[in-house]
């Protein structure tokens, strides 16, 4: 600080001639700096476009240690000018210490941009803050950052602590089961690299943990280890999870297991209870293609579940229309929307009584989402069938329903219907044409669907 000042002060009292130029520069330096030097507020000045000032700002900060000012330091490592480069390294060798390992652990994104640049220079330092990290007297400290870190600085301390781990089997049960993704998959690569007796137990609990990415990879790293995988195969084949399914499928004639022989064992057994269990049935039921008896998918759709009612309408065919029917009154949007998906595939024959009982119940009290997919259900035709059909039983509110009619039309573009016939067209046509001559609906509108 004392440099500073006397700099200050030289600045202040030089008198060889300069530019108007140079003597805004100089202005303009010495009042910036001095407003820091009086607030103690450096580190904005570490970024100022003036490299002078830059230069003054890093020499002050290597006197105000500080997390932020440790980050503004590693910022300067890729200063254009290489003094300041020069002058950054050298401060941020005092936090090169045990004793800064807070600040060291605030920094690591800022480190870990610096390392993503590669630069040769850039090695030394990395490699003593990496050194530091590593002491054993600050290990707990490190370790206590390490479970509450995501992303990057995660997988970068766990790495680091692998490394000098004097308890590798603790480590990996807690990275196994670490918030972060990316550091629940090194970890399960690293678990492959310790011998089968310490492996085993550390893949088998991680394999009930949530996270699919994650089991099909620790599953994959466990079956080499195990002397019969035939069991857990089984197991797997009844996962609630479809990636871990498809893998046993796909591994099971390797191991001489008949998928269908233990999905028709369990269907022997009572009806599940568990959500997993569910799914699980369910899921390979489905790959399989195996119809299920009409006792199990009646439970299923009763489930308490969402995901359960779910993953039954795809099991439900032309004979369950009702069970469908009575999905559309779910108050899950997934069930829902998966109801009206597999009505999608029913022919309009066997959907419309039960279509237009609920659309002529529930009209009023749908969701206009809800409303809409239930119209998208018919036919294009037979859409403006039924909005007409409404217009003409409730003339009180004749001007509502015609104005659905006239939406429709102005909708349409092109018209594809295969299920209405020529016959029942030219009746409809001429019904909105009547609708139009009473200037219910536009003629444009009209003209888009008369053609």
């Amino acid at each position: 600080m004392v440099s500073i000042r006397g700099w200050l002060t030289r600045l202040k009292n030089h008198e060889a001639p300069v530019t108007q130029w140079e003597a805004q520069r100089r202005e303009e330096a010495a009042r910036l700096l001095g407003n820091a030097e009086e607030s103690g507020d450096w580190i904005a000045l570490t970024t100022h476009y003036n490299g002078f000032i830059r230069e003054v700002a890093v020499r002050a900060l290597r006197d105000q240690p500080s997390p932020e000012a440790l980050a503004a330091l590693i910022d300067r490592l890729n200063d254009w000018v290489p003094q300041i480069r020069e002058l950054a390294a050298e401060s941020l060798n005092h936090y090169l210490s045990p004793s800064y390992v807070q600040a060291l652990l605030f920094v690591l994104e800022p480190l870990m941009a610096l390392a993503s640049r590669q630069r040769a220079d850039h090695g030394p330092t990395l490699m003593a803050v990496r050194k530091v990290l590593q002491t054993a007297e600050i290990h707990d400290d490190v370790y206590a950052n390490f479970l509450a870190r995501q992303s990057g600085p995660a997988r970068y301390l766990f790495t680091l602590l692998l490394e000098k781990s004097v308890d590798p089997q603790a480590l990996l049960r807690d990275s196994l089961a670490h918030r972060e993704l990316t550091v629940r998959l090194a970890a399960v690569a690293a678990c492959q690299a310790l011998p089968t007796a310490q492996a085993l137990p550390l893949l088998r609990e991680a394999l009930f943990r949530p996270g699919a990415k994650v089991r099909v990879c620790v599953m994959r790293a466990l079956l080499p280890l195990l002397e019969n995988p035939q069991p857990l195969l089984c197991t797997a084949l009844l996962d609630d999870s479809r990636s871990i399914r498809t893998l046993a499928l796909w591994l099971a004639p390797k191991y001489d297991i008949d998928a269908l022989a233990i999905l028709a064992e369990r269907l022997t057994q009572g009806l599940p209870t568990a959500k997993r269990d569910w799914l699980g049935i369910l899921g390979l039921a489905a790959e399989l293609d195996v119809e299920l008896e009409h006792s199990w998918l009646t439970a299923a759709a009763g489930s308490n579940y969402p995901s359960v009612r779910q993953a039954t309408m795809g099991h439900l065919g032309e004979g369950h229309s009702v069970e469908l029917l009575n999905a559309l009154d779910d108050p899950s949007s997934t069930v829902f929307l998966a109801a009206v998906a597999q009505l999608d595939t029913h022919s309009w024959a066997s959907l419309k009584t039960g279509l237009d009982a609920k659309l002529d119940k529930d009209w009023h009290e749908l969701s206009e989402k809800r409303r809409h997919a239930l119209m998208r259900l018919r036919p294009q035709w037979q859409q403006v069938a039924y909005l007409l059909a409404r217009l003409t039983a409730e003339p009180a509110a004749q001007t509502l329903w015609a104005k659905r009619v006239d939406l429709w039309c102005e909708e349409q573009y092109q018209i594809v219907d295969p299920v209405t016939s020529r016959a029942e067209r030219g009746k409809l046509i001429e019904q909105l044409r009547d609708l139009t001559s009473k200037g219910l609906i536009s003629s444009a509108n009209f003209a888009r669907v008369s053609d």
